[in-house]
């Protein structure tokens, strides 16, 4: 836990003016010979999957620092640059976009990673530069651009300290267009940081905050922010450059997680009614991945159990010796018993204990 601290508050100190994207933790890069699916602790993403609900015909902006473009997991309809003079520079060199894209529809394709919406059409804004810096100017025209292509939904998996006029103005125009606009919740970067995250907090935007790789809220922090959805956000996998995977964790990739989730339960409704409402969308993502999240950790109940059965047990040791002591027991005090049942116990909490660390950590 200090180690997460630590790091949190690092990237708290890197935090300043204009957003930098800031993963939680760096990446780790992952091998694999054969196609790799997303996380999915509730098991609902396999629930669409498994009946050929992909995200087919939802449209999916994304607003980042671009996308690999020789990446074999992705594809996109359209794509611009915002950064610079030079629109058709949208290549990503951070890799940031390219992770974004490849959690919400990374293609299946036999190789490489399998998106949540493996089947959507991805329209990419780069509104982010190289080093990840982007002001609201960039953003509001990414937002913007992707109201001008009727796209569906629209991915922000970054953050502002603040709020802007204009960038309001922006978020509105695209909800009144029945745009569903998600954004992060912003990331914890010290304990007690519950400061709002922009265009996040605001009211018309899906907010999202982090769940663990256990299905269990990230930080006690995001209780206190304005959060409407909860997602994965440990341990996602991602595409990266050179068609290589990694496992990343932060905000940002939860709200791609969600992102491309509400692709599928929009697909799923659109296919049984002709229009779909923000409340109807959210409260169908809501049922589905926050399942458990007000729940106790598996381990939390599996040390409660080993404390119930070693003071049980040596309860039971203590009467057995005060009858004996009293004399209430005809047969003799047997020393190799006790020894043995000892010895068990300690054994039994010593090894649960390392397998709940090794497994919870």
């Amino acid at each position: 836990m200090m180690k997460k601290q630590l790091l949190i508050i690092l990237a708290g100190i890197l935090f300043a003016g204009s957003f930098a994207f800031q993963p939680v933790h760096a990446s780790k890069i992952v091998e694999s010979n054969r196609e790799v699916n997303q996380l999915d602790e509730a098991g609902s993403l396999a629930k669409y999957h498994d009946n050929n609900i992909n995200g087919k015909n939802i449209k999916i902006a994304i607003l980042d620092t671009g996308i690999d473009t020789t990446n074999r997991d992705l594809t996109f309809k359209k794509a611009i640059n915002f950064t610079s003079a030079d629109s058709a520079d949208f290549t990503d060199r951070n890799g940031h976009g390219t992770k974004i894209a490849g959690i919400i529809g990374a293609r299946k394709n036999g190789e490489g990673l399998i998106g949540i919406a493996p089947s959507s059409e991805l329209y990419i804004a780069k509104v982010a530069n190289d080093s990840g810096k982007v002001a609201f100017a960039e953003v509001i025209k990414g937002l913007n651009w992707a109201v001008q292509q009727k796209v569906d939904i629209i991915n922000i998996s970054l953050e502002f300290g603040k709020g802007n006029k204009a960038l309001k103005e922006a978020i509105d125009n695209a909800v009144e267009h029945d745009i569903i606009v998600v954004a992060s919740a912003g990331n914890i970067r010290a304990e007690g940081d519950t400061f709002k995250a922009y265009p996040g907090a605001y009211p018309d935007v899906i907010s999202v905050g982090m769940l663990n790789v256990h299905g269990q809220i990230y930080a006690d922090e995001f209780k206190e922010k304005k959060v409407d959805v909860y997602a994965p956000g440990e341990d996602l996998t991602s595409t990266y450059f050179d068609n290589k995977m990694t496992l990343d964790t932060g905000v940002s990739y939860a709200t791609a997680y969600a992102s491309g989730y509400a692709a599928l339960v929009m697909e799923d409704k659109l296919s049984r009614d002709d229009s779909i409402s923000r409340e109807s969308l959210l409260k169908t993502m809501k049922a589905d991945l926050n399942q458990g999240i007000n729940g106790t950790p598996w381990y939390v109940y599996t040390g409660l159990v080993l404390n119930i059965v070693t003071v049980c047990a040596l309860l039971g040791l203590a009467i057995y010796a005060l009858m004996y002591r009293r004399k209430t027991l005809p047969k003799k005090w047997p020393t190799k018993t006790i020894w043995i049942v000892i010895a068990s116990l300690v054994f039994i909490n010593v090894i649960g204990r390392v397998m709940v660390y090794i497994l919870s950590s």
